[in-house]
This record gives structure tokens, sequence and C-alpha cells, in this order.
């Protein structure tokens, strides 16, 4: 039996021009992937994990994005971890689309949610965008190579990605690591992770990362500290069964 998506995903411009600016325009997503929703992966492998449900309802009701206080709660992300194949990637670019389909449309709710204040709020604002890890290390190894002009901007979106730009708006409020493992290992690139991960998670910016290293064997591949800091910035979703791009 095929596995493929269903063909009937929502209609991506019945969202508002804001919304949807955000998703095709600033969100670096895939387009094979805009327009899924939790359903489609219902359809696909039978469920959707009730952890990602409750995540994105705490996001899109205030309680994780650049919040004070909610201790265990405000800037937890979430970690799919699991074997090649089964959905990881579609589960994160997924759970980060429905927080944007879900976000309040008074633009003054939504701002609120986002912890942006309304001169920050707008076409220019990134709350979540998407990159695999080995684009991020490219992206930053780039900024040293770049003339004056273009290492100013590149210096600028890789702030962005940390959550520490002096520019709010350009400050990545929900982040996508796709594929970490793929280029982790060097001391460049371990610095690189515990960086962004830590900047992002100490203020109050959620990262989602899928990875084929499962939680359990992190202290081993990623040192016990890395390892000890997940459990703490992550609700883990492990992703488990057969390898859905090889039955369709």
């Amino acid at each position: 039996m095929s596995l493929r998506l269903k063909t009937t995903m929502y209609d991506i411009n019945q969202l508002s021009a804001l919304k949807k600016h955000w998703l095709l325009r600033n969100s670096n997503i895939p387009r094979r992937f805009l327009g899924l929703e939790p359903q489609d992966l219902v359809d696909r492998a039978g469920s959707f994990p009730d952890e990602v449900t409750t995540w994105i309802d705490d996001c899109v009701t205030g309680q994780i994005i650049k919040q004070v206080g909610h201790i265990g709660v405000n800037g937890v992300g979430l970690l799919f971890d699991g074997g090649p194949g089964i959905g990881k990637t579609t589960h994160a670019v997924v759970a980060a689309m429905e927080f944007v389909r879900r976000l309040p449309d008074n633009d003054a709710d939504a701002a609120k949610v986002l912890g942006m204040s309304a001169s920050d709020f707008g076409i220019g604002a990134r709350p979540v965008y998407y990159m695999t890890y080995p684009e991020f290390l490219s992206r930053k190894k780039s900024t040293f190579d770049s003339d004056l002009d273009d290492k100013k901007q590149a210096v600028y979106e890789i702030d962005g990605f940390h959550g520490r730009s002096k520019f709010d708006w350009l400050n990545v409020r929900i982040l996508v690591i796709d594929d970490l493992g793929k280029e982790y290992g060097s001391k460049y690139d371990d610095t690189s992770f515990d960086e962004i991960l830590r900047l992002r998670y100490d203020k109050a910016l959620p990262t989602i990362v899928t990875t084929n290293v499962r939680l359990e064997n992190w202290e081993a591949e990623y040192k016990e500290a890395m390892a000890s800091f997940a459990h703490e910035a992550f609700v883990r979703v492990p992703i488990v069964g057969a390898d859905l791009r090889a039955a369709q």
C-alpha cells in the first residue's frame, strides 16, 4: 500500500496575507512541505504525537516564546529522533507551520505570542525558519570569507538565528535545525551547535531539532553536558517505524 501523503492539503492562499508571506518568503521551508498539517501525518503514519500538539498549544497561548518564568516550558523546543526516512523532518516542519497557521489573526495578539513589539512586528519578522545543520554551518563559515557589505548582512542573519540580533524582527522565534549528526563531530561544529542551542534557550526562543542519533546515545556522541542540556531544553518525540520513503 502506498504511504504517500494525501493531496488534499489546505490551501495556503487562504491564510492571511501576513502568514502567507511568513511561510512562503521568510521561512526557508522547502516548498514540498507547504500546506501540510497534522492530519496529513495522521493519514500517512496513523497518528500525530500528543506531545507535539501540546507544545503547539503552549506556543500559541504564549507560554513558550520570549516569556518570563514558566520554568520547564519557556524556551523549550522539540527533539525528533529516530532512524532515517521515518518522517522526522515532516513532523518538525508541520509543527512549525501549524504554529504559524494558528497564530492569532489580530496583530496585537500575534505580536504578544511572538514576544515582539508593535514596531518589530510585520512582514520582516521570522516566526519560523528552517535549515539543515550542514546549511547552518555553511552559512556561518561563509561570514569569514565575505566582503565587507556581504559580511555585515551575513552576520545580521546568523545573529538572528542565534536570537541575539539587535534588530529583534530578525530573531527567529522557532528555528528548525534538520539533520543534526551529518556534520557534527569537529570541535568547530560541536561548539557551533552548543552555542546556538544554549543562546536560543537562554533567550526563550525554542528550537526544533531532528537527528538520527537517539537521545539515549547523545552522551556518547555529543558529550555529557550536551546530553544533559537536551533533557532540559527539549520535549523529546521519538519517531519509530519503517522507512516511509522506501515504502512509497
